[in-house]
C-alpha cells in the first residue's frame, strides 16, 4: 500500500507581507460599465420588497411628488452592481473573509431611463491585530453616477479576513 502524497498548506505571509499585499489592493477595481434602468426591473423589485408606493410604478404620481420620472427602489443599485461589475478578493493570508457592514449615501434619485455608470474602488485597506491574531479589513466603494453626471449614490461595503 503506498502513501498518498498531498501538498503542504501555503506558508502564512508575515505582517509586513500582508501590510503591503493590502496597500497593493487600494485603487479601482475593474472596468467602469454603464446600464441602463429598465421599468421592468423597477417594477419586479419594487413588487419583491412590497413597495406599493405609485412612485415606483405609474411617472404621473412620481411627477406628482417631484421625480424626473419612475423611481427606482435603492435595492436595485445591489443588482446592477453583481450583475454587472466584477468584485473578487485572493487574500494571500488568513482562511475565511467575512462581512462586516455596509454603508449608504443616496443623492439623487435613480429613475427609469437613467443611464447609470458604476465604479468600483478599493478605498481603504490595513491589517489589525486582536484577541484571536491578524485580521484583515478591506472597504470597498460603488459610486452610481447618472447619465447626468449626478451622483446618485455611494455604497461601502467592509470586509474582513481572519
Amino acid at each position: 500500500m503506498s502513501a498518498v502524497q498531498t501538498a503542504d498548506p501555503p506558508a502564512e505571509i508575515s505582517d509586513a507581507e500582508a501590510e503591503r499585499y493590502l496597500q497593493t489592493l487600494i485603487g479601482p477595481i475593474g472596468e467602469e460599465v454603464t446600464t441602463l434602468v429598465e421599468l421592468g426591473a423597477v417594477r419586479r423589485m419594487a413588487l419583491a420588497l412590497g413597495d406599493l408606493d405609485p412612485i415606483h410604478f405609474d411617472e404621473a404620481a412620481a411627477k406628482a411628488r417631484g421625480y424626473r420620472g419612475i423611481v427606482a427602489p435603492w435595492p436595485l443599485l445591489w443588482l446592477y452592481f453583481f450583475t454587472c461589475t466584477v468584485y473578487e478578493h485572493d487574500f494571500p493570508f488568513g482562511k475565511a473573509t467575512v462581512h462586516g457592514q455596509d454603508d449608504y449615501e443616496f443623492h439623487e434619485p435613480v429613475v427609469v431611463g437613467d443611464q447609470l455608470t458604476i465604479r468600483t474602488a478599493m478605498v481603504d485597506a490595513k491589517l489589525k491585530h486582536g484577541k484571536t491574531g491578524r485580521l484583515g479589513q478591506v472597504v470597498s466603494e460603488r459610486r452610481f453616477t447618472n447619465q447626468r453626471g449626478e451622483l446618485c449614490a455611494v455604497l461601502r461595503t467592509t470586509l474582513f479576513r481572519r
